[in-house]
């Protein structure tokens, strides 16, 4: 190495390690030319201006300093303690004024007084934001072309210069899968802007609380495979008009619609969609009309009423209710609504192989009767995060409703309320049917209670060709990278006395006799 460049090497690594605060200091002090050309910045953003980068993520996180989350925090904790107080006094059928009053006043005071402070950290992140996220996105044209396949940007309120960076991310750079998140507002961005641009390779998409502002075919979405929509982005009266110009789409997300809708149909015979998620789109029922190639389906929220159509590939589905009341809170009381199986199977139904079901809440809201549909084709059937206090009648006749089931696997969830002294210790399903073809039984959550015992044993009983029984401590999670079906099994050593075990084991062998019969209890 030379001097010079043992000098200038020096000097960086000197600068590099001061504060993100005093780098900040230096870098306002640039203009947009020189912001991209140097190397003073904090770790974060000098990846941003390494040309091997091919993906970014700017986000305003990285600007807000720790303290901001932490007052975020106590307003959101607060806010929660002053819904949940009002609706135990509702409960009580006594309103409780004065109680009432002092809890508002103590989440209005904490409100009040924390709320100008976030908003003036907020207000000095975006400034700084805006700078960098200018020099990065509206560099200079003499600027050495970079590769951004996949940029991330999340904002904390509005900017005028949301409609450039778009602009320029997609048309300018090339940027192949979009992720704009704007906190604390809404934005509209007319897509036609970019119809006259040559550099568009846009695949992916993601907008939350970003929305068209014209419905008429941009040209963009034509090349789409991948369209996700969130909170305000769903605001849009014309989301199927513009599903209908995504002729490549193959992956459609809506998630966290803030207003109700009493249906949702989907009718697009010529799109090429595969794989469809509503998350929390707060909408009474679900019609997929016309979708021939959609593979899989997921659906989480409040219950909702499904009715299939023309899907004829549909193979997967998940489902994910939770009961909740009125305020979208987990009702405590319990709810006067309660739904049957067969309205999640309304209309033709396909041939499922695979079903994920997560029925949750306090009060069982789910009527343990026959389904009259079959799921001929079944074959696997996870049902997970069963309340320790529902009964187990209902996913019997599940069971029933579906003669060729190989796998199953139930979630016990053991942080839910205890089950009550009634379990499914005694209940006994009409004309119970014969599982011949189920060779897999895996119960998670399983902490040897007689219920749970009398569960698994009338399932071994009525499944002579049943080869294993997996009966384990622990949970499921969820994870968003996973396919939309994916439920993950964390399994938790469970320490059980050799006393214990044995008692346990003798209950389900009792009475059955089956060579190739294996229970595996840890």
């Amino acid at each position: 190495m030379r001097l010079g460049e043992e000098h200038n090497s020096c000097r960086e690594d000197k600068i590099s390690g001061l504060p993100d605060e005093i780098l900040v200091l230096i870098i306002d002090k640039l203009d947009a030319r020189t912001a991209t050309e140097t190397t003073i910045l904090s770790k974060q953003w000098r990846d941003l201006y390494t040309h091997s980068h091919t993906g970014y993520d700017l986000t305003v996180d990285d600007i807000l300093p720790p303290r901001y989350h932490r007052l975020k925090q106590i307003v959101v904790e607060a806010k929660a303690r002053y819904e949940a107080e009002k609706n135990a006094l509702k409960l009580d059928g006594s309103y409780a004024s004065r109680d009432w009053l002092y809890s508002f006043k103590d989440w209005r005071w904490k409100v009040c007084l924390l709320t100008p402070i976030l908003q003036r950290y907020e207000r000095w992140a975006m400034r700084r934001y805006v700078k960098r996220v200018n020099a990065f996105l509206l560099a200079p044209d003499n600027v050495q072309q970079r590769s951004i396949q996949k940029l991330r940007l999340q904002a904390c309120g509005r900017s005028d210069f949301t409609d450039q960076w778009i602009t320029e991310a997609i048309g300018r750079w090339g940027v192949e899968d979009l992720e704009l998140v704007i906190d604390n507002s809404s934005w509209r961005y007319d897509f036609r802007l970019l119809d006259g641009c040559k550099n568009v390779r846009l695949k992916r998409l993601v907008l939350s609380n970003c929305y068209h502002r014209f419905a008429p075919n941009p040209l963009t979405f034509q090349s789409l495979t991948s369209l996700t929509l969130c909170k305000e982005s769903l605001r849009m009266l014309h989301v199927l008009d513009i599903l209908e110009n995504c002729a490549q789409l193959v992956d459609l997300r809506l998630k966290d619609s803030g207003c109700r809708q009493p249906a949702f149909s989907i009718v697009i015979p010529n799109s090429q969609l595969k794989s469809l998620q509503l998350d929390n789109y707060n909408t009474v029922s679900v019609h997929l009309a016309s979708v021939p190639y959609l593979e899989t389906f997921a659906c989480r929220g409040q219950p909702t009423i499904i009715r299939y159509g023309d899907v004829p590939r549909l193979r997967h589905v998940s489902l994910n209710f939770l009961q909740t009341g009125d305020n979208g809170k987990d009702d405590s009381s319990g709810s006067n609504r309660t739904y049957q199986l067969s309205k999640f199977f309304g209309g033709a139904l396909p041939s499922l192989e695979y079903l994920v079901l997560q029925l949750r809440g306090r009060q069982m809201w789910i009527e343990p009767t026959a389904i009259p549909v079959r799921l001929n084709h079944l074959n696997k059937l996870f049902i997970a995060n069963v309340p320790m206090n529902w009964d187990t009648i209902w996913i019997l006749c599940l069971v029933a409703a579906a003669p060729a089931l190989e796998s199953l696997h139930v979630h016990f969830d053991n942080n839910s309320e205890k089950a009550s002294a009634a379990g499914s210790l005694d209940v006994q399903v009409e004309h119970r049917p014969h599982h011949h073809h189920l060779k897999e039984l895996v119960v998670i959550g399983f902490d040897g209670a007689a219920w749970q015992t009398g569960f698994v044993k009338q399932i071994i009983q009525a499944s002579p060709m049943l080869e294993r029984a997996h009966l384990l401590d622990g949970h499921v999670v969820e994870d968003e990278d996973r396919e939309l079906v994916g439920l993950e099994i964390v399994r938790r050593r469970r320490e059980w006395h050799e006393c214990e075990r044995s008692e346990v084991l003798r209950d389900l062998a009792d009475g059955i006799s089956s060579p190739h019969l294996e229970i595996v209890l840890e």
